[in-house]
């Protein structure tokens, strides 16, 4: 039997189907119509999937590392609490966002 065939042959076997959500759904769906906005061609769920997992493989290291950082143990929240401190300002929101954003609200 073609290698070619028996691959297909693999793949049809191993095929599954997956839940997926109503809001992942909904973000896969809107990242499907904004690359064919940008890109001026349609692209099919199937191949959109495959570009995703491709894309992934290549940074799985960032990924699994963010995956497996969250969410922070107790004693790391508490080391990251115990470093505030009181600079004796007082600080409004509108004064966050412009000097983290550079714009106000």
């Amino acid at each position: 039997m073609e290698k070619d065939i028996l691959d297909k042959i693999i793949f049809c076997i191993m095929s599954q189907n997956i839940k997926v959500n109503d809001k992942d759904k909904h973000i896969f769906d809107m990242l499907q119509a904004e690359f064919t906005l940008k890109a001026g061609k349609k692209i099919t769920q199937q191949e959109l999937f495959s570009r995703i997992i491709e894309f992934m493989g290549s940074k799985k290291d960032n990924f699994f590392g963010k995956l497996l950082a969250l969410p922070l143990p107790e004693k790391d929240i508490r080391k990251i609490k115990a470093l505030q401190t009181d600079w004796g300002v007082k600080t409004e929101e509108s004064d966050i966002d412009t000097t983290i954003y550079w714009a106000s609200r």
